[in-house]
């Protein structure tokens, strides 16, 4: 069995095969990280020559989730093989299978070895008459029945559930991996105007076969802003942007003002002087010593700056009058550790002139979550722990709700406050940075960055988690180079 080597791939050539054949194949023995990491690659490059780059996100998930199911199947013939077991006996099968769950499927790369001895593969092609996208993913295990019946089963509780919070509501059981992979699977096909009709799951010559049909035609995302009932209705009763903030909007904004004048109107406000001195004396202006007055701290900054600033102020002004603290006080420390290292990344990127934006950015990135959180604090726990399982973007989790998705909150709440365009879209795409236009890539990289590697840090995320092409941009690709950037930003104490 010839293998494909995935490292000795470039996109180039992902792209020359695919451009000269109109389809890309390749034998995998096993389904890794660095194989999730190769396939996206490959998919990303094919959707991109056929211009349908933005069902990136959802059908990244279903090609490594099938991928992932295709050589669980192989690994599962060959552990009930060392445990002496008949796959096809009903007493057996039902045996080994729970000891498979806990024992493999947490834990495929055991398998490795043995896979490549017993001649095992996953074959994956995706190829494109440019009417349709055709995947078909092969693997030398022929399903069994049993394994035919729990599929339709799942597509069936799948066809059943208008989104991820029926899952929750209905305390669907996860916990061993039973199905919740291919209903998440017919869900992020219905995202991209599909349904589980484009699945089907055959036997031929010995093999299981899983097929994806993707009509380019009718392919599109679903862009609707569609915000839960009682989110909406909170947004309706939102008080408008604090009086005194737009006041100091307007003097900064005048040209005959001074830095004198500005901090003037400043110092009558404790709260609004005592944010706008931690800011001063944040990273971002590296300052040599410590800034203790007002008028220091606007001179440090600039006009832009402390303009920028007050809409972090004034934003929490407003939260703290309406949610809960402990969830205002946990959504702004997170804020302001991924602002730090947000404009660490703009210094490291050499992103000078929009430092101060993306700082800002940073601190306003999920005030959509501190509505959602004190709102519905069951589903943010749901979601996180079903990201942390199946390692899926919180985005795409929160695209599957019923509208409970905090990043599009947060970019409707700014809006209302007519916040600058360039802060509503880096709160709208912090979770989905390809999605945004040449205009705020920069702004939006580096804030989504920031927030992954805040994760990363906490040891909540892994380097293959990461969207590659934003760490091309950063030229953080390479792994020996990214955790070297991370021992960078340890020594300077941005943690």
């Amino acid at each position: 069995m010839d293998y494909t080597t995935i490292s000795d791939l470039s996109v180039r050539d992902i792209k020359d095969q695919f451009n000269s054949k109109k389809e890309f194949s390749c034998i995998l023995p096993n389904s890794t990280k660095e194989s999730d990491v190769f396939l996206s690659h490959a998919l990303r490059v094919i959707l991109e020559e056929l211009k349908q780059e933005n069902m990136f996100i959802h059908l990244e998930y279903v090609l490594n989730e099938l991928v992932m199911n295709a050589a669980k199947a192989n690994a599962k013939r060959l552990y009930f093989k060392k445990s002496g077991l008949d796959i096809n006996n009903a007493g057996d099968y039902e045996k080994g299978m729970k000891t498979f769950r806990k024992d493999v499927l947490n834990d495929l790369g055991a398998f490795g070895e043995e896979l490549i001895e017993n001649k095992n593969f996953v074959n994956i092609t995706i190829k494109s008459d440019g009417t349709t996208i055709n995947v078909r993913i092969i693997n030398n295990s022929p399903m069994l029945n049993v394994e035919k019946s729990s599929i339709n089963e799942k597509l069936s509780i799948a066809h059943g559930f208008d989104d991820i919070t029926d899952l929750f509501s209905q305390s669907f059981n996860s916990s061993e991996g039973r199905g919740f992979g291919l209903i998440i699977i017919v869900m992020m096909l219905r995202k991209v105007s599909l349904n589980e009709n484009a699945l089907s799951f055959t036997n031929e010559g010995g093999c299981s076969v899983t097929s994806l049909q993707i009509p380019v035609s009718t392919l599109q995302k679903d862009h609707g802003k569609v915000i839960a009932n009682e989110i909406a209705e909170e947004m309706d009763s939102m008080p408008q942007f604090p009086e005194s903030i737009i006041q100091l909007q307007k003097e900064l904004s005048d040209p005959n003002s001074s830095f004198q004048s500005v901090a003037g109107k400043m110092t009558s406000d404790p709260a609004l002087t005592a944010e706008i001195l931690r800011i001063a004396n944040s990273p971002v202006y590296r300052v040599r010593s410590e800034i203790t007055d007002v008028e220091g701290a606007v001179r440090i900054m600039g006009m832009l700056g402390v303009k920028s600033v007050l809409y972090n102020f004034g934003v929490n002004k407003i939260m703290q009058s309406k949610y809960d603290k402990n969830v205002i006080k946990e959504v702004n420390e997170h804020s302001y550790s991924v602002a730090r290292i947000s404009a660490f990344l703009a210094s490291y990127k050499n992103l000078g002139k929009i430092t101060e934006d993306i700082y800002v950015a940073a601190l306003l990135h999920d005030m959509g979550k501190i509505i959602v959180n004190s709102m519905n604090r069951d589903l943010e726990k749901n979601l996180k722990d079903l990201c942390t399982q199946r390692f899926i973007p919180t985005s795409v989790l929160e695209d599957l709700t019923k509208g409970y998705n905090h990043a599009m909150i947060g970019s409707e709440v700014a809006e209302k406050w007519n916040f600058p365009e360039k802060y509503i879209t880096a709160i709208g795409f912090h979770h989905m940075p390809l999605d945004v236009t040449d205009e705020y890539k920069d702004l939006v990289y580096a804030i989504y960055l920031g927030n992954e590697l805040y994760y990363y840090l906490r040891e909540e995320r892994e380097f293959y988690d990461i969207n590659y092409m934003v760490l091309e941009y950063f030229e953080l690709e390479d792994e020996e180079l990214f955790r070297e950037f991370i021992q960078n930003l340890k020594m300077q104490g941005i943690e």
